[in-house]
């Protein structure tokens, strides 16, 4: 049996994607829309495929007694949530994180594929600024016959890396080169790249209000400028997100790409042990799947067919087990046969039609015996080659494909099967 890749239980993953990021303050209703995007087998998993997902929601906030922030999913009442929020000053520190998740599981789907939403933010009394959500799913999925599935079935990842980390305060533009690195197969995805935002995290020590100005490589398509509250005492920890809004890094292809991101401090305002995190979201094309060997092949032991002088005659073989494939009807077992007068020897595998070395018996199935004969003129040359013959061995070879191309599956032998009259 060669070797084969599939897993046998199912499997699990997790996915973040930017949401939502603001500029400016928030009072009123806000609406963005988003995808979820499964590239997964989810047929026979248990309901629901999706595990987890939730929406990690974060800004810094101005409210009195009572005031909420409601999320709610396409309108959706069943999917409506209202946060209350302290009684927050800009005297003190203001910045919030929570969670949101729709107990209703309203984001349910079944297959994969891509499903469009909205996420509807509504303040009640409450001011925000440097709004932030992104969304974090986890699902559980068939996984394929090989590690990442057919190239046909696109499929989707995350990777967080780190940008940039400082213990000096920022007080002036500081440019932050960083690298940025695909290495799987984009060719035939549209859009490759589903998201891709910065967390921007400091302490903010502020005597007015006062800005953070982002940008990529010095483009101002990339520039987004963030407004905040006068933090003067105490400092305020801010964590917000940065997501350059003309796509300007947009790869179509895997490789190694450099930038540099640009953060810059409005006059007299410092951001203390300031952090950048960078994730990344794209959809790939997985290698192609036919990435088992070509064949394998097996000798057997050496058989005493009758313990005296007088050989056999050898009338057929057959196999037990299963070809490989969904439909267990991919690749091919074949056999060439040997005979000889002495366990020692000498051993001339030969098969098929013309009862050759390069020849083959071949069943075609699985418990199918197939006659150790040749056609025609070919048949005193088996007849020669192991009848009468005390001793034999077989040679068994186990395709993934044809035995000349490799395929994506392998047949599994469980027994050999040699028929022969003493």
């Amino acid at each position: 049996m060669l070797a084969s890749l599939v897993f046998a239980v199912d499997q699990i993953k997790t996915n973040e994607a930017f949401i939502l990021s603001s500029t400016a303050p928030i009072s009123s209703a806000t609406s963005t829309p988003f995808t979820v995007y499964i590239g997964d087998t989810l047929t026979g998993v248990t309901s629901p495929a999706v595990k987890s997902i939730y929406f990690i929601v974060s800004g810094v906030a101005s409210s009195t007694t009572g005031d909420t922030l409601t999320i709610n999913i396409d309108g959706v009442p069943a999917t409506s949530k209202s946060f209350t929020l302290p009684t927050i000053t800009l005297a003190t520190p203001p910045n919030f994180e929570f969670i949101y998740n729709d107990t209703s599981n309203y984001i349910n789907p079944s297959s994969s594929g891509a499903y469009t939403y909205t996420l509807n933010i509504i303040p009640a009394g409450a001011t925000v600024y440097g709004l932030s959500v992104k969304m974090v799913e986890s699902h559980r999925f068939a996984p394929p016959a090989c590690a990442d599935g057919a190239s046909t079935n696109q499929k989707i990842k995350t990777t967080d890396s780190l940008v940039y980390s400082s213990s000096t305060p920022i007080s002036a533009t500081t440019a932050i080169p960083f690298n940025f690195y695909i290495g799987d197969n984009l060719a035939g995805v549209t859009d490759p790249l589903k998201s891709l935002y910065f967390t921007v995290s400091a302490v903010a020590t502020s005597t007015a209000a006062f800005t953070v100005t982002i940008d990529i490589n010095g483009d101002p398509a990339t520039s987004q400028v963030f407004a905040f509250p006068a933090v003067a005492s105490p400092p305020a920890p801010l964590d917000f997100i940065y997501k350059d809004p003309s796509n300007f890094i947009n790869p179509t292809s895997a490789g190694s790409y450099s930038y540099v991101l640009n953060i810059t401090p409005s006059s007299g305002l410092l951001l203390y042990i300031p952090g950048v995190k960078m994730t990344e979201t794209h959809r790939y094309a997985p290698p192609s799947c036919g990435g088992m060997p070509i064949l394998g092949d097996l000798i057997s032991a050496v058989f005493d067919s009758t313990g005296s002088t007088d050989g056999g005659g050898y009338n057929s073989v057959m196999w037990t087990g299963t070809l490989g494939g969904p439909g267990t009807n991919e690749g091919k077992v074949r056999f060439q046969f040997a005979g000889a007068d002495s366990p020692a020897g000498p051993w001339s595998y030969i098969g098929g039609a013309t009862c050759a070395v390069g020849d083959w018996f071949d069943p075609g199935a699985p418990n199918v015996a197939v006659e150790l004969i040749g056609t025609g003129a070919n048949a005193a040359a088996c007849r020669t080659a192991w009848n009468n013959k005390r001793y034999f061995r077989y040679k068994v070879e186990i395709c993934s494909n044809d035995c000349t191309t490799a395929g994506t599956y392998t047949p599994t032998v469980n027994n050999v099967i040699v028929n022969w009259t003493p």
